[in-house]
C-alpha cells in the first residue's frame, strides 16, 4: 500500500520502527537457538541451558525489542532493554544471557542516531551500568568466584554493547545535523536572493511603469487637444479639420514609435541611438508639442557652444528629457492653452538648472481632474537616482512650475582637463 512506511501504526512509532523491532526480535531469537545449540553440543565450555531458560530467555529477548516501540525518546527504550537482562540473570542464569546483548547493540545504536547528544551522555553510562550490573550478576549466580575477572570483563562488556555502536551513531548524527545546517542555511540564501531578484524586478516594474506613463501622457494629452480641435473643426474648416486629423495621426505613429523604443530597450541592450533621450533632443521634443497648438518656447541659456549640458550624465539627461516631457504633458493636460516656457540653464559651472513653467490657463478653459500623482513622484524619484534636487509647485502668477538641479564638474576643472 503506498505510503505505508510513513503512516502511524503505534503512537510515537512509524511502521519502519515495528519492522526494525520484528526484526530485531527474530534475528535476536536465531542468535538465541545458535548460542543454545553450542550449549548443547558442549554443555563443559558453554554450560548448560534448560527448556526453561529456554523460554524465558526467548521472552526477554523479544520484550527487549519490543522496547524499541515505546513513545517517547529512544533512551527510554534503551535503559528498558538494558534493565531487563538483570531479570533474566536473576530468575536464569546461564550460557544463553549473552543474547540479550544484541537488542540493546541494536537499540544502543539508534538513539545514538536519533537521540541529541546532551540525552546521550546521561543515558548511555546509565545502560553501560545496568549491562555491567546484569553481566556480574550472571556470573555471580552461576558460581563464578574469579570476581576481579569478573568486574573487568563486565566492564568490557558494557563498553562493547553500549560505547561501540554509540560512538558512529553519534558521529553520522552529528554530520547529518550539520547537513542539515548547511541546508538551511543555503535554503535563507535562496530565500534572501529571491527577495533580492524580487525587490529588483519591482523596481524595475515601477520604472517600466514610469516610463510608460511619461510616454503615453505626453503624447495623448496632444492627441486629445488636436482630437477637440479637430472636432470643432469639421463643419467650420474642413481644411484645418484634415490637417488636425493628419497631425493626430503623426502624433498616434509618435506615440508608437515611442513605445516600441521603450520595449527594444527592454529586449536588446544594444538600441540604437534613436532610442537615447538627451539635452539635444529636447528642443525636437518641444516643437512636437508646439506642432499640438500648445503656445511653448525653449530658452537655452549659456555659452554660444555646441557643448549644452557639458559634464551631465546620460542618466541625468534622460531625466531632463522625462521631466520636461512629463510637465509639458501635465501642462496640457491640467491647464490647456497656456503658454509653457522651457528653460534650459547652463550659466553655472557647478550646476545644470531646468525648469518647466506654465502660466494659468485662459479664462474660460476647461481643466481636467488631477491625475494619478505618478508623473511628479517619477521626477522626484529620477531626481534622487543622480543626485539632483527637485520641485514642483504654484508658480507667483498662479501657473505651475517644475524645477531641477544637477550637480556636475566645474567647468573650470573640465576646462584643466581638456588642455
Amino acid at each position: 500500500m503506498t505510503g505505508a512506511y510513513d503512516r502511524e501504526v503505534l503512537p510515537g512509532r512509524s511502521a519502519m520502527a515495528v519492522l526494525t523491532a520484528v526484526g530485531t526480535a527474530v534475528a535476536a531469537v536465531l542468535l538465541l537457538f545458535i548460542i543454545g545449540s553450542l550449549s548443547a553440543a558442549d554443555p563443559a565450555e558453554h554450560g548448560v541451558a534448560t527448556p526453561w531458560s529456554w523460554w524465558v530467555t526467548g521472552v526477554v529477548v523479544v520484550l527487549q525489542a519490543a522496547a524499541q516501540l515505546i513513545p517517547g525518546p529512544r533512551s527510554a527504550g534503551l535503559l528498558v532493554a538494558a534493565a531487563l537482562p538483570l531479570v533474566l540473570a536473576s530468575v536464569v542464569p546461564g550460557p544463553l544471557f549473552s543474547v540479550s546483548a544484541f537488542p540493546i547493540l541494536v537499540l544502543a545504536f539508534l538513539t545514538g542516531l536519533q537521540e541529541p547528544v546532551r540525552r546521550v551522555r546521561w543515558t548511555g553510562p546509565a545502560a553501560g551500568v545496568l549491562v555491567a550490573v546484569g553481566q556480574l550478576l550472571n556470573a555471580a549466580f552461576i558460581g563464578r568466584t574469579d570476581y576481579a575477572g569478573m568486574a573487568v570483563e563486565s566492564a568490557l562488556q558494557a563498553a562493547l554493547v553500549i560505547g561501540l555502536p554509540l560512538l558512529p551513531a553519534t558521529v553520522i548524527a552529528g554530520q547529518r545535523a550539520i547537513r542539515h545546517a548547511q541546508q538551511e542555511t543555503l535554503d535563507a540564501m535562496a530565500r534572501e536572493r529571491d527577495a533580492h531578484i524580487g525587490e529588483v524586478i519591482a523596481g524595475e516594474r515601477a520604472a517600466m511603469a514610469r516610463e510608460l506613463h511619461d510616454i503615453a501622457a505626453h503624447h495623448l494629452s496632444g492627441i486629445s487637444l488636436m482630437a477637440g480641435a479637430v472636432e470643432r473643426q469639421v463643419h467650420t474648416d474642413p481644411e484645418a479639420a484634415r490637417a488636425g486629423a493628419a497631425a493626430v495621426r503623426a502624433q498616434s505613429r509618435a506615440t508608437l514609435d515611442d513605445l516600441r523604443r521603450l520595449v527594444g530597450m527592454l529586449r536588446d541592450t544594444d538600441g540604437g541611438d534613436e532610442s537615447v533621450k538627451t539635452l539635444d533632443t529636447v528642443p525636437a521634443l518641444v516643437d512636437d508639442v508646439a506642432a499640438t497648438g500648445v503656445d511653448v518656447r525653449v530658452d537655452v541659456r549659456g555659452p554660444a557652444s555646441d557643448d549644452v549640458g557639458e559634464g551631465i550624465g546620460p542618466l541625468a539627461q534622460l531625466a531632463v528629457y522625462r521631466m520636461v516631457q512629463e510637465s509639458l504633458a501635465n501642462a496640457s493636460r491640467h491647464a490647456p492653452g497656456a503658454a509653457c516656457t522651457v528653460v534650459l540653464d547652463d550659466t553655472d559651472p557647478a550646476r545644470f538648472r531646468v525648469s518647466v513653467r506654465n502660466a494659468p490657463p485662459p479664462a474660460g478653459s476647461l481643466t481636467r481632474p488631477s491625475g494619478s500623482g505618478f508623473g511628479i513622484i517619477g521626477m522626484r524619484e529620477r531626481a534622487a537616482l543622480i543626485g539632483a534636487s527637485f520641485s514642483a509647485g504654484p508658480s507667483g502668477d498662479d501657473g505651475w512650475e517644475t524645477r531641477m538641479s544637477i550637480p556636475r564638474e566645474s567647468r573650470r576643472h573640465r576646462t584643466e582637463q581638456h588642455t
